[in-house]
Protein backbone atom coordinates (compact mmCIF):
# COMPACT_ATOMS: atom_id res chain seq x y z
CA UNK A 1 0.00 0.00 0.00
CA UNK A 2 1.34 3.40 -0.91
CA UNK A 3 1.53 6.22 1.56
CA UNK A 4 -1.01 8.95 0.86
CA UNK A 5 0.12 12.55 0.57
CA UNK A 6 -1.73 15.72 1.44
CA UNK A 7 -0.43 18.95 -0.05
CA UNK A 8 -1.84 22.41 0.59
CA UNK A 9 -0.56 25.27 -1.52
CA UNK A 10 -1.71 28.64 -2.78
CA UNK A 11 -3.49 28.32 -6.11
CA UNK A 12 -0.98 30.64 -7.75
CA UNK A 13 1.62 27.89 -7.62
CA UNK A 14 -0.65 25.32 -9.30
CA UNK A 15 -1.03 24.88 -13.05
CA UNK A 16 -4.45 26.52 -13.10
CA UNK A 17 -5.24 30.17 -12.68
CA UNK A 18 -7.64 31.01 -9.89
CA UNK A 19 -8.85 34.28 -8.43
CA UNK A 20 -7.58 35.83 -5.18
CA UNK A 21 -7.84 33.99 -1.90
CA UNK A 22 -8.02 30.49 -3.44
CA UNK A 23 -6.08 27.50 -2.13
CA UNK A 24 -5.50 24.16 -3.82
CA UNK A 25 -5.25 20.99 -1.74
CA UNK A 26 -4.42 17.66 -3.37
CA UNK A 27 -5.04 14.28 -1.81
CA UNK A 28 -3.99 10.92 -3.29
CA UNK A 29 -5.51 7.75 -1.89
CA UNK A 30 -5.60 4.08 -2.87
CA UNK A 31 -8.68 3.26 -4.97
CA UNK A 32 -10.18 1.28 -2.09
CA UNK A 33 -13.49 2.08 -0.35
CA UNK A 34 -11.85 2.02 3.10
CA UNK A 35 -10.11 5.30 2.24
CA UNK A 36 -13.28 7.26 1.38
CA UNK A 37 -13.45 8.35 5.02
CA UNK A 38 -10.14 10.19 4.54
CA UNK A 39 -11.56 12.09 1.56
CA UNK A 40 -14.67 12.98 3.58
CA UNK A 41 -12.56 14.27 6.48
CA UNK A 42 -10.55 16.49 4.14
CA UNK A 43 -13.75 17.81 2.52
CA UNK A 44 -15.36 18.51 5.90
CA UNK A 45 -12.29 20.34 7.20
CA UNK A 46 -12.00 22.48 4.08
CA UNK A 47 -15.75 23.11 4.17
CA UNK A 48 -15.33 24.56 7.67
CA UNK A 49 -12.53 26.81 6.40
CA UNK A 50 -14.82 28.10 3.62
CA UNK A 51 -17.58 28.74 6.17
CA UNK A 52 -20.08 25.98 5.34
CA UNK A 53 -22.76 25.01 7.84
CA UNK A 54 -22.96 21.44 9.14
CA UNK A 55 -25.80 20.74 6.68
CA UNK A 56 -23.71 21.98 3.76
CA UNK A 57 -20.77 19.86 4.93
CA UNK A 58 -23.05 16.82 5.17
CA UNK A 59 -24.25 17.46 1.62
CA UNK A 60 -20.66 17.77 0.42
CA UNK A 61 -19.70 14.54 2.19
CA UNK A 62 -22.54 12.64 0.53
CA UNK A 63 -21.41 13.90 -2.88
CA UNK A 64 -17.75 13.08 -2.11
CA UNK A 65 -18.69 9.56 -1.03
CA UNK A 66 -20.63 8.88 -4.21
CA UNK A 67 -17.94 10.44 -6.43
CA UNK A 68 -15.24 8.32 -4.78
CA UNK A 69 -17.36 5.18 -5.13
CA UNK A 70 -17.79 5.92 -8.85
CA UNK A 71 -14.05 6.53 -9.26
CA UNK A 72 -13.20 3.32 -7.38
CA UNK A 73 -15.65 1.35 -9.55
CA UNK A 74 -14.09 2.84 -12.70
CA UNK A 75 -10.59 1.99 -11.44
CA UNK A 76 -11.60 -1.57 -10.51
CA UNK A 77 -13.22 -2.11 -13.89
CA UNK A 78 -10.23 -0.78 -15.80
CA UNK A 79 -7.25 -1.94 -13.72
CA UNK A 80 -8.63 -4.55 -11.31
CA UNK A 81 -9.91 -4.29 -7.76
CA UNK A 82 -7.58 -2.45 -5.40
CA UNK A 83 -5.43 -1.08 -8.21
CA UNK A 84 -5.12 2.55 -9.16
CA UNK A 85 -5.48 5.65 -7.07
CA UNK A 86 -7.99 8.34 -6.31
CA UNK A 87 -6.76 11.88 -6.77
CA UNK A 88 -8.84 14.58 -5.14
CA UNK A 89 -8.16 18.24 -5.86
CA UNK A 90 -9.90 20.71 -3.57
CA UNK A 91 -9.98 24.37 -4.60
CA UNK A 92 -11.25 26.40 -1.69
CA UNK A 93 -12.22 30.04 -1.99
CA UNK A 94 -14.34 32.27 0.16
CA UNK A 95 -17.98 31.12 -0.16
CA UNK A 96 -17.29 28.07 -2.38
CA UNK A 97 -15.35 24.85 -2.72
CA UNK A 98 -14.58 22.98 -5.91
CA UNK A 99 -13.69 19.29 -5.72
CA UNK A 100 -12.30 17.23 -8.55
CA UNK A 101 -12.20 13.45 -8.11
CA UNK A 102 -10.13 11.39 -10.55
CA UNK A 103 -9.32 7.72 -10.92
CA UNK A 104 -5.62 7.40 -11.72
CA UNK A 105 -4.01 4.24 -13.16
CA UNK A 106 -1.34 2.37 -11.22
CA UNK A 107 2.17 3.20 -12.38
CA UNK A 108 2.71 -0.28 -13.83
CA UNK A 109 -0.25 0.06 -16.21
CA UNK A 110 0.39 1.57 -19.61
CA UNK A 111 -1.83 4.44 -20.70
CA UNK A 112 -2.77 2.59 -23.91
CA UNK A 113 -5.36 0.33 -22.26
CA UNK A 114 -8.82 0.48 -23.78
CA UNK A 115 -11.82 0.48 -21.48
CA UNK A 116 -14.00 -2.61 -21.93
CA UNK A 117 -17.63 -2.19 -22.96
CA UNK A 118 -20.03 -1.80 -20.04
CA UNK A 119 -23.37 -3.47 -19.50
CA UNK A 120 -26.58 -1.44 -19.31
CA UNK A 121 -27.01 -2.21 -15.58
CA UNK A 122 -23.60 -0.69 -14.84
CA UNK A 123 -24.54 2.44 -16.77
CA UNK A 124 -27.81 2.67 -14.84
CA UNK A 125 -25.93 2.48 -11.53
CA UNK A 126 -23.55 5.20 -12.72
CA UNK A 127 -26.44 7.41 -13.85
CA UNK A 128 -28.21 6.96 -10.51
CA UNK A 129 -24.99 7.92 -8.70
CA UNK A 130 -24.53 11.04 -10.82
CA UNK A 131 -28.13 12.10 -10.28
CA UNK A 132 -27.69 11.62 -6.55
CA UNK A 133 -24.57 13.80 -6.54
CA UNK A 134 -26.47 16.55 -8.39
CA UNK A 135 -28.85 16.73 -5.42
CA UNK A 136 -26.03 17.73 -3.08
CA UNK A 137 -23.78 20.05 -5.13
CA UNK A 138 -24.46 23.14 -7.21
CA UNK A 139 -22.42 22.15 -10.28
CA UNK A 140 -21.31 18.77 -11.63
CA UNK A 141 -19.20 17.83 -14.60
CA UNK A 142 -18.40 14.17 -15.37
CA UNK A 143 -16.01 12.73 -17.93
CA UNK A 144 -14.47 9.35 -18.76
CA UNK A 145 -11.35 9.10 -20.91
CA UNK A 146 -12.12 6.39 -23.48
CA UNK A 147 -8.43 5.66 -24.03
CA UNK A 148 -7.36 5.12 -20.42
CA UNK A 149 -10.67 4.52 -18.68
CA UNK A 150 -9.79 7.21 -16.13
CA UNK A 151 -12.79 8.95 -14.62
CA UNK A 152 -12.89 12.64 -13.76
CA UNK A 153 -15.64 14.38 -11.84
CA UNK A 154 -15.74 18.08 -10.93
CA UNK A 155 -18.19 19.30 -8.30
CA UNK A 156 -18.76 22.82 -6.98
CA UNK A 157 -20.64 23.71 -3.81
CA UNK A 158 -21.44 27.31 -2.90
CA UNK A 159 -21.98 28.77 0.54
CA UNK A 160 -25.68 29.42 1.12
CA UNK A 161 -26.57 32.45 3.20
Amino acid sequence: MRESRLRHQPAGSSHETTHGGAYVTELKLPAVTDYIVVAKRAAASLGLVVGFSLQEIDDLNIAITQACENAIAAAAQQWGSGNGQLKLIFKSQPRRIEVEVRSVPPRAVEQQAVRPARRATELDYETIGLNMIRLFVDELRYQVDNQTGSMRMRMVKYLIE
